[in-house]
C-alpha cells in the first residue's frame, strides 16, 4: 500500500476528516480489505489520501492558546508545517520514506521517528528540547507518552471531536465543531480557542508535540 494511506493513518498526512460520501469506492474498499475495527475503518477512509475526490492543498490553524497567537499552514502536497507558534517560528517537514519528522518549533529543534501499524502509530525522539515518545492508539482511543519532561495521556473521540486528560503537568480539555472548525477548551494552564481549515482533531493529536509549551 502507498505512503499517502500509511502517513494518514498516523495522523501525519495532514488531511481532514469528513463524511463517507466524499470519498471514493476505491478508498472504501481499501478500508474495508484491512480488515480494521469499524472506529479504525473511519479513520483509514478519512485518511485515504491518494483516493480522495478534491483533496485541498493545504489546512490552516489560527487563533489562540498557551497565552499566545498560533498561525500554521500545513501543506497536504509537499508535507511541510510552517508558520508561528508559542512565539516561535515552526517549519517541520514530514519524510514518509524515510520516516522522519525534522526541523524546529517552540524554539528547538525537532527530530522525530515514527512507525506504524493500522493501529497505532509512534513518535519517538526529540522535540522542545525534551525527549519525546508519543503514542496514538486510534482502536482505543488514546495518545499515550511523554513529552516536555512530563507524561501525557489522553482519552478521545475522532467523531465527537472532544479529547480529555493531561500533558505538561497540566490538564487538557478539547472540544472541536466538526462544522465550523472551532476548538475550544484549555492546555497548557491556558485557554484554547483556536480555528481549523481543512484539518481535524486527528491533526492536532498527530502533532501533539507542537501545541505543547
Amino acid at each position: 500500500m502507498k505512503t499517502p494511506l500509511l502517513s494518514a493513518l498516523l495522523c501525519l498526512s495532514l488531511t481532514p476528516f469528513a463524511g463517507a460520501e466524499t470519498w471514493s469506492a476505491a478508498a472504501v474498499s481499501a478500508a474495508q480489505a484491512l480488515k480494521m475495527p469499524a472506529s479504525v475503518k473511519t479513520v483509514a477512509v478519512a485518511a485515504s489520501v491518494a483516493t480522495r475526490r478534491g483533496r485541498p492543498a493545504a489546512g490552516w490553524i489560527s487563533g489562540g492558546m498557551n497565552n499566545s497567537p498560533v498561525n500554521l499552514t500545513f501543506d497536504l502536497r509537499n508535507w511541510k508545517i510552517t508558520g508561528g507558534a508559542n512565539l516561535s517560528p515552526v517549519e517541520i517537514t514530514i519524510d514518509h520514506e524515510a520516516k522522519t519528522i525534522k526541523g524546529g518549533a517552540n524554539q528547538s529543534p525537532v527530530d522525530l521517528k515514527f512507525t506504524w501499524t493500522p493501529q497505532k502509530v509512534t513518535l519517538e525522539g526529540g522535540a522542545n528540547g525534551s525527549p519525546v515518545k508519543l503514542e496514538v492508539d486510534w482502536t482505543k482511543g488514546t495518545l499515550d507518552g511523554y513529552s516536555n519532561n512530563s507524561p501525557v495521556h489522553l482519552d478521545f473521540n475522532l467523531q465527537e471531536g472532544t479529547a480529555k486528560g493531561y500533558a505538561n503537568h497540566a490538564p487538557i480539555e478539547m472540544n472541536l465543531d466538526r462544522v465550523s472548525g472551532n476548538m475550544t477548551g484549555a492546555m497548557n494552564h491556558a485557554a484554547l480557542q483556536i480555528k481549523l481549515v481543512n484539518l481535524d482533531l486527528s491533526d492536532v493529536l498527530g502533532h501533539f508535540y507542537l501545541f505543547l509549551k
